[in-house]
């Protein structure tokens, strides 16, 4: 008797179904790919969480960078920034965030007083021109999103250093 269309056709559909049947069932791969799904889920709600409590921390609109000496410089004012309308200007040496002396000692100290900053909030900050101290009252802006995506990406570039990747 010679296997017909009709007889090979049922058998074909069977040799698929038995082939196929441990994909369907699992096993080590697809435990590793949910496992990779969660975690690539998780990490993507901790960097939605972390960009949150950014954006709530308020923007000044200066950047600060340590010099040679170890002081606070300021490298760049944005305009129309609470900085610029405190009269910050860049070369500015920042000494003190709300009283706090910006030295290693006080590092601590001065996390814990940033912790709470939110939009809106009012923040001193002493600042030293040609030698002189001078108080700036600023409060808080929103962070402007181009300004927030940099932030995560150098939070990201350290995370990635701080485990040995970079």
């Amino acid at each position: 008797m010679r296997p017909t269309l009709r007889t090979l056709t049922p058998l074909a559909a069977l040799l698929a179904l038995a082939l196929a049947a441990p994909a369907w069932a699992g096993g080590e791969k697809c435990r590793e790919d949910a496992a990779h799904a969660k975690a690539t889920k998780a990490a993507h709600l901790d960097k939605a969480d972390k960009a949150e409590a950014m954006r709530q921390s308020g923007w000044t609109g200066m950047e600060v960078e340590k010099d040679e000496a170890g002081a606070y410089r300021v490298v760049r004012v944005h305009s129309a920034t609470p900085a610029a309308t405190a009269g910050v200007r860049v070369g500015d040496r920042v000494v003190a965030y709300q009283g706090i002396a910006l030295t290693e000692a006080n590092k601590e100290a001065l996390h814990a007083a940033k912790k709470g900053r939110k939009v809106g909030a009012r923040v001193a900050y002493t600042l030293e021109r040609g030698g002189a101290p001078r108080e700036v009252v600023l409060t808080l802006a929103e962070v402007p999103e181009t300004v927030l995506a940099r932030w995560l990406a150098e939070a990201e570039a350290e995370q990635v250093a701080a485990a040995g990747g970079g």
